[in-house]
């Protein structure tokens, strides 16, 4: 991955935070959830498949991920899990979804889940999360 392409001049100046991991199947909301968080100044990594995710983590742990459950190549859930195994319990993992039946939220604790968001995401909550959950909040004061 090459660094970041600093901000423009007349910009305001961006504190980056660290990569996210987006895996999300639709290549536009994918890429619509990487602009929202980079926003945020996170670096944004977006992701179609769960496979891609995975092997993007070989190259080391992202500071967080937003994961949707229904991939192409695996369950999210599944994905969530194998994140956790790899990484540990500090690392944030919001699941997001339109799937909102019980058996899905009852399932989310096991995964190793942290947080959990219905689609349509707000997407002021989703950053929200995002800053408390890795301590961007800290960072920035």
């Amino acid at each position: 991955m090459s660094a970041p392409t600093p901000p423009a001049a007349d910009a305001a100046p961006v504190v980056l935070t660290g990569h996210v991991l987006v895996v999300e199947d639709n290549p536009s909301v994918a890429r619509a959830l990487a602009t929202i968080i980079g926003s945020a100044g996170f670096a944004a990594v977006p992701c179609t498949r769960g496979d891609e995710a995975l092997n993007y983590c070989q190259s080391g742990a992202p500071v967080a991920a937003v994961i949707d459950i229904h991939l192409p190549d695996i369950n999210g859930l599944v994905l969530a899990q194998k994140l956790r195994e790899q990484f540990g319990p500090d690392m944030p993992i919001i699941v997001v979804s339109g799937d909102t039946s019980m058996e899905t939220i009852k399932s989310l604790s096991h995964v190793g889940a942290t947080y959990f968001l219905a689609k349509p995401l707000n997407a002021a909550l989703l950053l929200s999360r995002l800053r408390e959950l890795t301590g961007a909040n800290r960072a920035a004061v």
